[in-house]
């Protein structure tokens, strides 16, 4: 077959992988030219739905994506028959079925290291790139006195602090990754790990200075569980080494906190807490005291329509029919911050549990002991600590819902995935005519 012979080919493959380098580097600036690229790679990987054919929709992935496509439509009907006055006029299947492009990526990716570290690399460096063309890079060194927010002028301050805590997360791993695996050169290695080390501080710097919480607290739970994850998979007996990292750890973590920034950022919010904590009715309208009045709404939504949920514009019509919000705070807010939250108003129950196990088939890709991938194991400690980190701050912003979250979505989950799916489709690879 003709199809056959061009995905074989391994310019065809070049260029693709191209695309998706590109797209890695340019999206975040360019996020228009971004989506022409996105779409390019993804016509460009269509054929393996018929050349796989027997395989392929085999894939917990792809049946779970058909599931979810199924689902919206359901949730969509639901909303017609019991809330037409805002219903949407035809179903919203890319809402959800956008997180399922990552696996359009995990193909070309084809379970190559050193593919994988590329898009990682592609990924910090188009960061960056945006950083230097947004803002004057004096403008980072005054922020460390002036106890400013930072704002790179990406979207806001909540996004800026995501893309600098998954950057955070990747150079760690990435020193890791280039210190333990055998596949570079002595001078390549080194050039590596110090750039991974500068960039370890580097986003560290920026996790502070973006000023937040819940990248903070989503961060230091995802590291400190990471860790444990890898002294057990790996049975580690060193207690010496055991006891280094943990002291780094703890004491990143006094350092940080210690800063006047963090206490400053942290002391904010220390009213509307406590009145949360009392059970006042009143509760003060600042960036906590909005979520919680958003998600206290959004709790009676998703007790009348709890298994199919009533589509994705009962989303800003929980803020628009609250109580709690003024007309101004209205027109500013129209999604709820917290992913989860949202797709229990949007899709009920069955739309939590076909997300939750969209993530839990990803980690189990990774730690299924019948891959022969040598790589394998070392990507699950790195696995279960950015997933920790992508749940704990989706539960306090949509990032899922949102371009920039589903970009980095899909980048990450495409570089688990694909050892998993390369090996699935090699084992079934058909024969040539």
């Amino acid at each position: 077959m003709a199809s056959e012979n061009i995905l074989e080919n391994k310019y065809y493959a070049k260029s693709i992988l191209f695309l998706i380098f590109c797209y890695t580097f340019i999206n975040i600036k360019f996020y228009h030219f971004g989506d022409i690229l996105l779409g390019l790679i993804i016509l460009g990987t269509l054929p393996i739905f018929v050349i796989y054919k027997k395989t392929i929709f085999k894939d917990p992935i792809v049946i779970l994506f058909a599931l979810v496509l199924i689902l919206q439509i359901l949730s969509w009907l639901n909303s017609v028959i019991f809330a037409p006055e805002f219903a949407n006029k035809a179903p919203t299947p890319d809402r959800l079925g956008k997180l399922f492009v990552f696996f359009f990526i995990a193909y070309w990716l084809k379970g190559n290291l050193k593919n994988v570290i590329m898009l990682w690399l592609f990924f910090i460096f188009g960061f960056l790139f945006t950083i230097v063309l947004n803002v004057d890079i004096s403008y980072l060194y005054d922020l460390t006195f002036t106890h400013e927010r930072a704002d790179f002028l990406i979207k806001n301050s909540q996004f800026d602090s995501m893309l600098a805590g998954t950057s955070l997360l990747i150079s760690l791993f990435l020193f890791y990754l280039t210190y333990h695996a055998d596949i570079f050169s002595k001078n390549i290695k080194r050039l590596l790990l110090f750039g991974t080390f500068v960039s370890i501080l580097l986003f560290t710097y920026l996790v502070v200075i973006t000023q937040s919480r819940q990248v903070w607290l989503g961060l230091f739970i995802a590291i400190v569980v990471g860790i444990i994850t890898y002294v057990k998979i790996y049975h580690i007996k060193n207690i010496k080494m055991i006891l280094i990292g943990a002291l780094l750890t703890v004491g990143a973590f006094v350092l940080l906190t210690n800063s006047s920034i963090i206490q400053e950022r942290i002391s904010d919010e220390q009213t509307t807490i406590d009145s949360i904590i009392d059970q006042n009715t009143s509760i003060e309208m600042s960036s906590i005291g909005i979520r919680v009045s958003s998600w206290l709404d959004a709790l009676e939504w998703i007790q009348r329509h709890p298994i199919l949920g009533l589509d994705s514009e009962a989303i800003p019509e929980v803020i628009r029919q609250s109580e709690r919000f003024d007309e101004s705070l209205k027109k500013r807010f129209g999604h709820l911050h917290n992913f989860f939250i949202e797709t229990l108003v949007a899709y009920g129950f069955i739309g939590l549990f076909f997300m939750l196990a969209l993530y839990y088939f990803i980690i189990k890709s990774i730690k299924d002991d019948s891959l022969s991938h040598e790589n394998r194991k070392i990507f699950f400690p790195f696995a279960i600590t950015f997933l920790l980190y992508w749940l704990i701050i989706n539960n306090f912003e949509t990032f899922n819902s949102r371009w920039l979250g589903v970009y980095v979505n899909n980048i990450i989950m495409a570089s688990f995935y694909t050892f998993y799916l390369t090996n699935s489709l090699e084992a079934k690879k058909p024969t040539l005519s």
